[in-house]
């Protein structure tokens, strides 16, 4: 073998492990599980329409720091974890799901799922804060004037807080004693799946360069104060515009 062709055979075996180790260092951390259902919001599903995502498919949750190192390009410069510690609660709990859907054009959209919870001492859900971010190709607040509503369709308080300048962050609070539903991921170790809990919360939604925001908390009740619903608020958020 010549020094040139072994130069260039030395070259292609060099480029073609740098191409495997780029796919391996995005990939190697996310294993895909089976799942059912999807969530999304019930007040803002008919402007949104997540309910209607096909082809699914679903990952193993990750602590933030390893999601973080994995994230789909779409997303990795648009999240900002939020700090834990400023939360209300101690959560007991740190995980990121990945859920993927593909339309018929192939066109991939990432959904990820931000949770913050904190489980009694028979392991059920007491105090929670879970924020979900979703590609959406075009702003769905635009299809509707939420402005004008001051009730969800339960009677629940609608408020129109501000994210940034004239973009709303719409922030549902329980104040009837019915709620509509809201849900999350939860993984089950045991059978190794993807399953979603259907509960009630106060609930949060914006849209965002691109981006669908959605989160949902759950407080006891002795943290269940104004105070309280304001941090989280500003937790939201900080998360959708880190420290703009």
């Amino acid at each position: 073998m010549t020094l040139n062709k072994f130069f260039k055979t030395t070259l292609s075996i060099f480029t073609m492990s740098v191409m495997l180790l780029g796919c391996t260092n995005k990939e190697a951390g996310l294993v895909e599980v089976q799942g059912d259902g999807l969530t999304y919001s019930e007040y803002f599903k008919s402007v949104d329409e997540l309910d209607t995502r096909e082809n699914v498919t679903y990952f193993k949750p990750l602590l933030i720091d390893d999601f973080m190192n994995v994230a789909p390009d779409s997303l990795e410069n648009e999240i900002h974890p939020i700090d834990s510690v400023k939360l209300i609660f101690e959560p007991n709990e740190q995980s990121v799901y990945l859920v993927t859907s593909e339309h018929k054009k192939s066109n991939v959209q990432n959904q990820a799922q931000f949770t913050y919870l904190s489980k009694d001492s028979y392991e059920q859900a007491e105090e929670f804060f879970i924020i979900s971010v979703t590609d959406v190709k075009e702003n769905p607040l635009e299809k509707y004037d939420f402005s004008k509503e001051k009730q969800d369709t339960l009677g629940n308080e609608l408020r129109r807080e501000v994210l940034i300048e004239d973009t709303p962050i719409f922030h549902q609070v329980k104040t009837t004693n019915g709620s509509l539903v809201y849900t999350y991921y939860q993984y089950n170790k045991d059978k190794n799946e993807i399953a979603t809990v259907a509960t009630s919360a106060n609930e949060l939604y914006t849209y965002y360069k691109g981006r669908t925001y959605h989160a949902g908390y759950q407080l006891t009740n002795e943290n269940n104060t104004e105070k309280a619903r304001e941090e989280i608020l500003n937790l939201f958020r900080a998360f959708v515009l880190g420290h703009k």
